[in-house]
């Protein structure tokens, strides 16, 4: 890892998966994610979206287990996540590209604010982060929201929006 806000950052990522704090994610941690963003966006599991986002998760954890070392143990360690940085971007693509269109609950192409505020809700943006970015009543292109959630894993630049979205490092 080149730099301490890197780490910083990647311990965060792992932070908003790890959801019981006993520092590892499980396959069960990236489900607790996706059913949180299921409950935001109103979309039961049975639906067309609900399903096309539990598939994606499945495909964003198998990923980061390769890249972490095969992950014999079912669990993903700092260190591990820490190896599998470099390779966070290809392995969420298609469960941030999934996350974001079911987020766009009219399917207009388009996230209105409150939508953008639910996409990050459920990638684990606090409440501060939320309250000061978010006053604008501007509608975001789905292709738009869906590129600054995949910059923040591999961006690497502390003050670019792709990072600072997300809170604090």
């Amino acid at each position: 890892m080149d730099s301490d806000f890197l780490r910083r950052k990647v311990h965060s990522r792992l932070a908003s998966f790890d959801l019981d704090r006993d520092g590892v994610i499980t396959r069960a941690d990236v489900e607790v994610v996706t059913g949180r963003a299921l409950r935001a966006f109103g979309l039961p599991a049975s639906s067309r979206l609900g399903r096309a986002l539990d598939g994606a998760a499945a495909s964003f954890w198998s990923g980061v287990a390769a890249d972490a070392g095969g992950d014999a143990d079912g669990e993903i360690r700092q260190e591990e996540y820490a190896r599998a940085a470099p390779g966070f971007q290809k392995a969420a693509e298609p469960w941030v590209r999934a996350l974001v269109t079911a987020a766009d609950r009219d399917e207009d192409g388009r996230l209105s604010p409150q939508e953008y505020r639910s996409v990050l809700q459920a990638l684990g943006a606090d409440e501060e982060t939320l309250k000061r970015l978010y006053y604008t009543q501007a509608l975001v292109p789905v292709e738009q929201a869906q590129a600054v959630a995949l910059r923040h894993f591999a961006d690497a630049q502390p003050y670019r929006p792709a990072t600072w979205a997300f809170g604090k490092f």
